[in-house]
């Protein structure tokens, strides 16, 4: 099943605080307002160190319907709401949802965690092998 944005509201990664989002090909930021630099910020770091992972990545979507969405919580307790049992101390969390992954930040991070936050992602993208909508199976065809 892939996720649509009624799915994502009514689950638990959702926050009412989310009144913003950027979409770029398979990669959704959804942020509150008051984080849009931050969201700016880490869009940008995207589009400029990630640009071969990004071109596979527009791939993967394509054939899959499958996305990457990134939850700038606005706080670290709402992060906790929706990535619980974490431990305190991880500035984000990865986790798949259906075919989609999701990237939850706990809160504003600091600039000191964005590098690890790109090259996590670089190697979320990397690896991220969703189930493809037209050949559910893999199967190749000869």
């Amino acid at each position: 099943m892939r996720s649509s944005y009624s799915t994502l509201m009514q689950s638990k990664y959702f926050n009412p605080a989310f009144n913003s989002a950027i979409f770029d090909g398979p990669i959704r930021i959804y942020f509150a307002q008051f984080h849009e630099s931050l969201a700016l910020k880490i869009y940008f770091m995207i589009q400029q160190q990630l640009v071969k992972e990004m071109a596979r990545a527009k791939e993967v979507s394509k054939s899959s319907g499958a996305n990457i969405m990134m939850m700038v919580y606005p706080t670290a307790e709402s992060f906790t709401l929706s990535f619980d049992g974490k431990p305190a101390d991880t500035p984000f969390e990865t986790e798949k949802w259906n075919e989609d992954i999701m990237i939850g930040l706990r809160g504003p991070i600091e600039d000191n965690n964005l590098e690890l936050l790109i090259e996590s992602l670089r190697l979320t993208m990397n690896n991220w092998k969703p189930v493809n909508v037209a050949n559910p199976q893999g199967l190749v065809e000869v």
